[in-house]
Formats: C-alpha cells, sequence, structure tokens
C-alpha cells in the first residue's frame, strides 16, 4: 500500500496560507470595530461603496436644502411682521384722513394732524429700509441699496427693483429642482411719492395727505374757497388711497403666508427623507457592534489556534510518517 506524504515546503505552504487567511481576517474585524465601519477601501464591496457615495450626496443636499429653508423661513416671517406693522400704522394713518376730512377741524388740529401723518411717513420708511441678513427686504435685487430716500423736494423715491420687472425676483432652492420666490418688492408693498402727479400705495397716499392737510391751512389762510375745497377733495381722495394699500398689503401678506406653509411642509418631508436615508447609510457601512465583537472573538480564536497548530506541525520530521 501506498500513503499520501505531505512534504515539509506543501506542509509549510498551507499552513501559512492557513495563517495568513486567518489573520487578514482578524484584522479586518480588528479595523471594522476601531472604526465602526463594514468598509475601509471601496475595493472590498463595490457596489456598496457607489451606494454609500450616492447616499452622502443626497444626504449633502438635504442639508443644503435644510440650510436654505431656515433662512428663507426667517426671513419670511420678518417680512410677515414688516407687514403687520405697515398695516397697522396704515390703519393709523386712515383714522387720521378720517379726521382731516372732517371740515370741523381747526387751523390748529389740521397742522397736529400733519405731523402725525409726516412721523408715521417716516416711520413707514424705515420699515421699507429694514435689513435682514444684511440684505435689504425691499429692495428687490438691489439688496445691498437702501430702497427708499426722501430727497429735499419732500418726494419718497424707491431705488429698488420694481415690481414691473420680472429680475426683482428672489428665489432658494428648497428641493432638487423646486424653488420658492422668498421676496417682494418696496413698490408693491409701500408705494411711493414723487410729485403731486406720480405717486402709489401707502407711500403715495401718506404724501397726498400731508400735502392736501397744508394746502388746506394755506387756502384758509388765503381766504381761498376754491382752494380750500380743491385740497378738500384731495384729501378726501386719499380714504380711497388707503383702502387699496391695505388691500395691497393684505394681498402680499396671504401670498408669502401660503410660501411660508409649504416651506414648513418642505421642512418636514426634508426631515423624513434626512431619516430614512442616514437609516439606510447606517446598514450600508455601520459595523453591528454585537455581531462583529462576536465574529471577532471567533477570528482571534482562529488565528491563534492557527499558529498554535503550526508551531506544533513544524516540530515534526519525516521521521513521523515512516
Amino acid at each position: 500500500m501506498y500513503s499520501n506524504r505531505i512534504s515539509t515546503a506543501a506542509r509549510y505552504n498551507l499552513l501559512t496560507a492557513d495563517i495568513q487567511k486567518n489573520e487578514a481576517n482578524y484584522n479586518k474585524l480588528t479595523q471594522q470595530l476601531a472604526s465602526g465601519k463594514k468598509y475601509s477601501s471601496i475595493t472590498e464591496d463595490p457596489i456598496a461603496a457607489v451606494n454609500i457615495v450616492n447616499t452622502n450626496r443626497q444626504l449633502g443636499q438635504i442639508e443644503t436644502f435644510n440650510k436654505n429653508t431656515e433662512l428663507a423661513m426667517e426671513e419670511l416671517d420678518t417680512l410677515d411682521d414688516l407687514m403687520e406693522l405697515a398695516g397697522s400704522y396704515l390703519s393709523q394713518a386712515w383714522d387720521k384722513a378720517v379726521q382731516a376730512n372732517n371740515g370741523t377741524y381747526g387751523d390748529t388740529s389740521l397742522k397736529a394732524l400733519k405731523v402725525e401723518i409726516d412721523e408715521i411717513t417716516k416711520t413707514m420708511v424705515d420699515l421699507a429700509n429694514t435689513e435682514f441678513n444684511d440684505n435689504f427686504i425691499f429692495g428687490g435685487a438691489n439688496t445691498k441699496l437702501t430702497p427708499y430716500e426722501i430727497d429735499s423736494n419732500g418726494n419718497i423715491l424707491y431705488k429698488g427693483t420694481p415690481h414691473d420687472n420680472p429680475d426683482y425676483i428672489r428665489q432658494t432652492e428648497v428641493a432638487d429642482g423646486v424653488y420658492e420666490v422668498i421676496n417682494t418688492t418696496g413698490d408693491k408693498v409701500f408705494g411711493y411719492y414723487n410729485s403731486d402727479t406720480d405717486y402709489s400705495g401707502v407711500m403715495g397716499a401718506l404724501k397726498v395727505l400731508s400735502n392736501s392737510i397744508q394746502e388746506v391751512v394755506d387756502a384758509r389762510e388765503a381766504k381761498d374757497s376754491q382752494a380750500e375745497t380743491q385740497a378738500y377733495e384731495k384729501m378726501h381722495s386719499t380714504l380711497d388711497m388707503f383702502s387699496k394699500a391695505h388691500t395691497e398689503i393684505l394681498t402680499e401678506q396671504t401670498k408669502f403666508g401660503g410660501v411660508y406653509n409649504r416651506m414648513e411642509m418642505t421642512e418636514s418631508t426634508l426631515e423624513t427623507n434626512n431619516e430614512n436615508l442616514t437609516s439606510y447609510l447606517s446598514e450600508l457601512q455601520d459595523v453591528d457592534i454585537a455581531s462583529a465583537t462576536s465574529k471577532w472573538l471567533q477570528a482571534q480564536y482562529s488565528y491563534q489556534a492557527s499558529l498554535q497548530v503550526a508551531a506544533a506541525s513544524m516540530n515534526m520530521s519525516l521521521l513521523n510518517y515512516m
């Protein structure tokens, strides 16, 4: 009979291969436990690596969209507060206009009303020139230019992008390819005043009211009843102007309230997507510590056993087979 005999060199190669295999497995599991990640190289699982890269890219996009949404919502909050204040001051001006149209008011009372109207006008200009995050909210696309100024002739001039120019729009991306308009313009909300023939909105109404009050006082001093009547007619027209201006502000508030609500829903969707992708990414790359620890201990025992077998086997010679 013949028995198969393994040469010393072959036995050495087999033992060495077994040791290297067990050592590699042990080192891999040690690395996984140390890093908490399944893979340290793309070559270990190319498909998983591609999925990890794509998932991280999507998470990065979500982070950007979240920041865009949060900042936009903060600006919209400020925008809403300002329009709420503008509406409040407009209501005060409306009350003053009603009082001024009362023909029983004397010159002193009218002059006092004019002072109050002029103060409301200055407050409106300050509101319209409010900044958020170093940008003028009501400047349209001209966010670094002060939207309003009162010139030496008392004109209330709008310097921002006009609403009839489509380039006034500022948008923010809140999802992949989804944009929301987050701004309006000063001339749309507040209007302007540039001479007695070119004016609009609450700014125009305030200035016309102030001027007509002064005209009434001047006409009385000049005992010009016709001029006084014309001044009162102009003053009375401001009531309709204030009404239209109030409607315009409410319309803009409603519009951007809808934008804010959509952003709240977008924010919730982004949060859900982020949670789902984070969970998926964890499944792809994170180590199950309990399972990995068990495998690591088994790998350690296997590695130690292969070393012991090799050590014992290397002490044997051909005499053991004879």
